[in-house]
């Protein structure tokens, strides 16, 4: 049953990467040619900078559970070239299983690189790797419990964003956790988020 999950989930990623290079070509707007202005190297390290904000939601269920994951993710990145950027990325999810009784809640945190690669200006495929810290926080008297458990997590997928013109723009991805073994959860991610200067 996993490998049918796996399977079909890559088959969503691929379909959904499918879909969002259809609808980028199919964008009429022509961007203005303005590669040499935007990495005019007058502006040093700082002009190859731009920033995000993520936010995440993964469903799952098994085993008699459901779960849900809400998350924010802010990031740096640098622009390497026009295609290529690298950068640091952190995040604090929300995690918890809905059953009867009383719901086990955590808390995950995580930080690690990302690396992104503009297929266009519209979209771009994320490669990610990221170390993961989770807590217990049923207990309301201490909220950020000793760490229970560590794990390791690598991201791999592809978004749309759009600028509509300016420097503000926003961004959706669909991402596979090629590491995750737990036959409870749905490997793909949805991320929303807002970035500058990408």
């Amino acid at each position: 049953m996993k490998k049918i999950t796996r399977i079909f989930t890559l088959l969503l990623l691929f379909t959904f990467v499918i879909g969002v290079m259809t609808a980028d070509a199919q964008r009429t707007r022509k961007k203005k040619d303005s590669t040499e202005e935007y990495f005019d190297e007058s502006g040093g390290f700082a002009h190859r900078l731009w920033y995000g904000g993520g936010f995440n939601l993964n469903f799952g269920n098994g085993g008699g559970a459901n779960t849900m994951i809400l998350g924010i993710s802010p990031m740096v990145g640098y622009k390497i070239n026009d295609i290529i950027s690298v950068g640091p990325r952190v995040s604090f999810d929300y995690y918890e299983i809905f059953i009867d009784g009383s719901n086990p809640r955590y808390a995950f945190w995580g930080i690690g690189p990302f690396a992104r690669g503009k297929f266009s200006e519209a979209i771009f495929a994320h490669v990610e790797y990221q170390i993961q810290g989770v807590s217990g926080l049923n207990d309301a008297s201490d909220l950020f419990q000793a760490t229970v458990d560590n794990r390791e997590n690598f991201f791999l997928g592809a978004g749309y964003q759009s600028s509509g013109g300016g420097l503000l723009g926003y961004e959706i991805m669909a991402l596979y956790n090629f590491l995750d073994d737990n036959e409870f959860n749905v490997p793909i991610s949805f991320r929303f988020g807002l970035n500058y200067n990408f």
